[in-house]
């Protein structure tokens, strides 16, 4: 098969486009034929050196896909040859007790496609039968791979972990990466107000095309967080979705009302950043982390998606073969939602 791979820690040039031997399925195992898988922004941090994942040289990265089963290893009954599926990019035990708790994305023993273990930049993925998620009938490849990282993560991170509630204002920080601009729609679809930070103007108006209530960039802005709270008349946010970390992190504080929670799922901008524990606790605020969601969260996300609740957003497409250059406009933050590798068409 042909795949992605990299041997050295670098930029996007250590990236290989090269032959690489085809899975064979074992027992309870099959192999699917990817069709297209996304870019995420951990793959940069994997491909960096700056992840702090073990993983065996050399790698292939890639969280995310959808595709076609190929071949099935022994006692699999479902999924069939021919089946179209999305995969689960947490692979889990079954046993531990947070699998057993429905709550397998805490799994004691999981290792994810494309961070510990080789993932989906290839034409080919082999998996656990039981990581297949059947895709709903109409739901195009490209939609589902774009869809399982950035529906799934917000969802998980806004709704059971971030209590969002019907009327509440939400800030989004770099609203244009694939998780921010799933939040958005979900937060619109919740009826919430929505503030969203970007550094592209382009960005901002897409965000606005999309339901946002108020956009700044935060590249232009005299003052972000005092314009967020103009937005709010001064009453301060509900809640911050934050996925970028560094500065965002602490200086939301600054707009967060009493009992307002922020939600960090990501720190590409910083991952140790100062903190004011005094005014954290005089104003009941919570801080919440979210990081990746349930199996049945993925199968619920695919579901939402086919019937039109939501729609992933696709900026760009890439021939797998030219991944690296798919990398570079994503370390560009100029896109908006998901970036897409082609790798075996519709």
């Amino acid at each position: 098969m042909k795949a992605v791979v990299f041997d050295t820690f670098g930029g996007p040039e250590v990236l290989r486009y090269t032959d690489m031997p085809d899975p064979v399925a074992g027992p309870g195992e099959v192999v699917v034929d990817v069709r297209f898988t996304a870019l995420n922004h951990v793959d940069i941090d994997i491909r960096e050196g700056v992840s702090r994942f073990d993983f065996e040289m050399p790698h292939i990265l890639g969280l995310e896909c959808a595709g076609v089963v190929s071949s099935v290893g022994e006692g699999v009954e479902s999924p069939k040859v021919g089946d179209r599926v999305a995969v689960s990019y947490i692979r889990t035990c079954g046993y531990c007790e947070w699998c057993k708790r429905g709550q397998d994305n805490l799994c004691e023993n999981r290792r994810l496609y494309g961070e510990h273990i080789r993932g989906a930049y290839a034409e080919k993925l082999l998996t656990p039968a039981n990581h297949c998620l059947p895709l709903p009938d109409g739901l195009a490849f490209a939609d589902a791979a774009a869809s399982l990282t950035a529906f799934g993560t917000a969802y998980h991170a806004l709704v059971p972990r971030g209590g969002l509630k019907l009327g509440e204002t939400v800030l989004i920080h770099s609203i244009g990466s694939g998780v921010a601009s799933a939040a958005l729609q979900i937060c619109k679809a919740a009826g919430a107000t929505v503030i969203g930070t970007a550094s592209q103007d382009a960005t901002l108006e897409r965000a606005k095309a999309d339901g946002a209530d108020h956009v700044i960039n935060y590249t232009t802005s005299p003052d972000l967080y005092a314009e967020v709270l103009e937005a709010t008349g001064g009453r301060g946010v509900d809640l911050v979705f934050d996925v970028v970390g560094g500065e965002a992190f602490g200086k939301s504080m600054q707009v967060m009302r009493p009992y307002a929670r922020l939600i960090s799922i990501g720190a590409h901008a910083g991952e140790v950043v100062p903190f004011d524990i005094i005014e954290f606790f005089r104003r009941h605020i919570s801080y919440i982390s979210s990081h990746t969601q349930t199996r049945d969260e993925m199968t619920n996300v695919l579901r939402l998606v086919a019937n039109g609740t939501f729609s992933p957003r696709v900026h760009s497409v890439y021939p797998l073969a030219e991944a690296a250059k798919a990398q570079e406009e994503l370390v560009a933050r100029k896109h908006y939602g998901k970036i897409l590798l082609d790798v075996g068409g519709e």
